[in-house]
């Protein structure tokens, strides 16, 4: 018999089928492409381009995430860049609207709107600030149905089968709740167009599709192009001594969420210590808290090695999961079946087929005895029934057309019916749940090259799935036991009020993302606690501002939803607590030096009693209490920079941290003086201590300097440069040298 089900038209040129889609839809096309690496880049091109010089077309752009090549903004910025620009982003297709955008260069008729943009990028930006759009992660599929969308262009990648079969791979986040929720409505239909690049990572799962699920496909050379490369930051002991106060909320068998970033990196790599090497952990934590007693933090502190293990289930992917599972930390499954999941979180049965297996899902009514048809296909689809039966009316019928009895009450019967099962492993395990993944270059190949076991674990799936309780919520009850949320924050106000993606004046610096999800559902989960991370203070201007502040005109977060807040000077539990209980806890892990004018504030306000003092435990919250903890033995030695490896080479990862350091110093000559001086020594020095400075500054071309502002630049870099070295800390794995890469 014919299938209904039409193939999709394939090009070889993003203009031919820009010309198919106007052809299928018209002038006025709604386009969504899909956050992050997901984008279907040459034919967004192609189609704004298209637009830009014909004004009938109005093309409206909803997405999120638009990734751009590094550019530098200042001369030092643009000299460390460049050479990434050669090495790292040359196969990279810029969107084009980006950059007409950022320019305020826009058509008329073209409008961009992202609901979170890549953060701190279009502070000034007119254009983008006026067409963002505020909405939760999982609105964003109803948002582009009530704007009207008919188009979605996204990059996918092909099965490695015969099937034809093609995978969401990256971005099946909006895609899949998008489509479903379309036919929910009736919606009518949306022109689907895939962009093949074989170099996307296959990923199974929810993420593989049909062909048939696109009208249009691009496929060949031009397409085929190495992916976006975020290369991982560096970690400063800020973000590990908030890493490690984290650590230590996580429950063994429980659930994590991250994100990206040093911090998303910091987290992992201790927790990874925490099972690898527990004494240190245990030692650094320790010493951390020793002055920190529990009345600010009641829950108690999870220090041992990971039994049960994690599952994963995160909006994004980070790479420090991929870590975690090497250490045999993400390693806890759940299964798509709320009666075996209870079964397993109670101990009553093991991961393993056996009679107590079939027997427990009798008892809890999950299955019958003789079996239905439904049970039947239930336990096939799990593995724990041997596929060779076929069901027959309560009977099965074997390969070799023997009847039996569907029964459960002998243990001969029993056995008959496992069959070649008994003794493996349950079917359909998944230790990782996720919507998209951003990364390094290590990420993509590791996705690429990934045991077969091990990638069938990990389901990239709809972001409804991840994010909200609303489906399935006795399912996600029973696998995400213990659930531990980590988001982190530009500020948090002594109320517990979170702000994280927005400032005072109204400028978007991201987006609220999936933050007001995950909070929410750590509210609603049993067990499940929201963790918000800051630092307790910033660099702005050459001056130390306090990250705890009094209060402010936007939240992301509203205090009634106030959680947990972590610093590095400590946790704050303040689910069900007082406003001066808030506060108090609060003020006891900020930086001392704003300790005392928050507290002023609060008096002021009648929130505390007039006499309220900071408990003295907690008076010495200062960075130079941190590096004397840090600096402690060998303590250094565990924390490199860089902890997941990086895509820069040595000189790059130095360079990387050293210029952090002056960006975060000030512009003013005096501001940069201290640094500028130990420098001026480094350059003039030809003593062997100072050779691998000399050679960063060679690949920061200021060998070939000849003025004299390129050299006060030169001096500040290498002022910055020692003090990395001062630090001793170890770097991390790098990519291949700079001599290397020249060559």
């Amino acid at each position: 018999m014919a299938s209904n089900v039409s193939a999709p038209d394939c090009f070889d040129r993003a203009e031919a089928c820009v010309d198919a889609v106007l052809e299928k839809v018209g002038k006025r096309i709604v386009l969504g492409l899909p956050l992050g690496i997901g984008k279907a880049n040459h034919f967004a091109n192609a189609l704004y381009a298209r637009a830009e010089v014909d004004p009938e077309i109005s093309l409206t752009i909803f997405t999120a995430l638009t990734l751009e090549r590094p550019s530098g903004h200042s001369e030092l910025e643009r000299r460390f860049v460049q050479p990434l620009l050669d090495r790292l982003y040359s196969d990279y297709q810029d969107l084009a609207y980006n950059q007409a955008r950022r320019r305020g260069l826009l058509p008329k008729n073209v409008e961009v709107c992202e609901f979170f943009m890549q953060p701190g990028s279009f502070l000034n930006s007119p254009n983008a600030q006026q067409s963002y759009v505020s909405s939760n992660y999982t609105h964003v599929p109803r948002d582009l149905l009530d704007r009207g969308v008919n188009v979605v262009a996204q990059m996918v990648t092909p099965a490695p089968d015969d099937s034809g079969d093609l995978s969401l791979s990256s971005n099946p986040d909006l895609t899949l709740p998008l489509l479903a929720l379309a036919e929910e409505r009736r919606y009518g239909h949306i022109t689907m167009v895939g962009e093949i690049n074989p170099q996307l990572p296959f990923v199974g799962g929810d993420a593989r599709v049909p062909a048939s699920k696109f009208d249009f496909l691009l496929a060949g050379d031009v397409f085929d192009q190495e992916i976006f490369p975020a290369p991982n930051a560096p970690v400063r002991l800020t973000e590990y001594a908030l890493a490690f106060h984290i650590a230590a909320l996580v429950k063994d068998g429980g659930t994590l969420q991250v994100g990206i970033g040093a911090l998303g990196d910091a987290v992992c790599h201790v927790l990874a210590l925490r099972q690898r090497k527990n004494t240190d952990f245990i030692d650094i934590l320790e010493a951390l808290q020793a002055e920190s007693p529990s009345t600010i933090c009641h829950l108690p502190l999870e220090t041992g090695r990971f039994q049960r293990g994690l599952y994963g289930a995160s909006e994004m992917v980070p790479e420090g999961f991929f870590h975690l599972r090497d250490a045999g930390v993400l390693v806890r499954n759940v299964y798509p079946d709320t009666a075996l999941q209870k079964l397993l979180n109670e101990g009553r049965v093991s991961e393993t087929v056996d009679e107590a297996l079939l027997l427990a899902l009798r008892d809890v009514g999950r299955i019958k005895s003789p079996l239905s048809e439904g049970d039947t296909r239930f336990l096939q689809e799990v593995g724990i029934v041997d596929p060779s039966y076929s069901w027959r009316g309560h009977r099965f019928l074997d390969e070799g057309g023997e009847m039996e009895e569907c029964d459960l009450h002998s243990s001969s019967g029993r056995k008959r019916l496992l069959g070649t099962c008994e003794g493996n492993a349950i079917k359909g395990g998944t230790w990782l749940h996720g919507g998209f993944y951003l990364g390094s270059t290590r990420l993509y190949e590791r996705l690429r090259t990934m045991p077969t076991g091990d990638m069938a674990g990990i389901n990239m799936t709809a972001i409804d799935y991840i994010n909200d309780m609303l489906k399935s919520s006795e399912l996600k009850i029973a696998q995400r036991q213990h659930a531990r949320f980590v988001n982190s924050a530009m500020m948090v106000t002594l109320n517990g009020a979170v702000i994280s993606d927005g400032l005072e004046d109204g400028k978007v610096v991201s987006g609220v993302g999936g933050q007001y999800n995950f909070v929410a559902q750590a509210h609603g989960l049993p067990g499940g606690r929201s963790i918000i991370a800051v630092p307790s203070t910033r660099h702005s201007g050459g001056r130390v501002c306090s990250n705890i502040v009094w209060e402010y005109p936007h939240c992301t977060i509203p205090r009634h939803l106030r959680d947990i807040v972590v610093t590095e000077y400590g946790v704050a539990d303040l689910r069900g607590k007082t406003d001066r209980d808030v506060i108090v806890a609060m003020l006891c892990i900020t930086d001392s030096r704003f300790q005392h004018e928050l507290l002023g504030k609060a008096r002021d306000a009648g929130k505390v009693e007039a006499d309220c003092c900071i408990p003295k435990p907690f008076t010495n919250n200062t960075p130079e209490k941190l590096h004397a903890v840090f600096g402690q033995g060998h303590r250094l030695s565990l924390l490199p920079y860089y902890p997941l490896g990086t895509d820069l080479t040595e000189e790059e990862a130095r360079l990387a941290v050293a210029l952090k350091a002056v960006k975060e110093e000030g512009r003013k000559l005096w501001e940069l003086w201290p640094i500028l001086r130990k420098g001026l020594k480094a350059c003039k020095s030809e003593a062997s201590e100072f050779q691998s400075i000399h050679a960063c500054l060679k690949r920061m071309g200021f060998n070939r300097t000849d003025t004299f502002e390129h050299r006060l630049e030169a001096y500040v870099v290498a002022g910055a440069l020692v003090r990395f070295y001062d630090e001793r800390r170890p770097l991390g794995e790098t990519a291949v040298s700079v001599d290397t890469v020249s060559a």
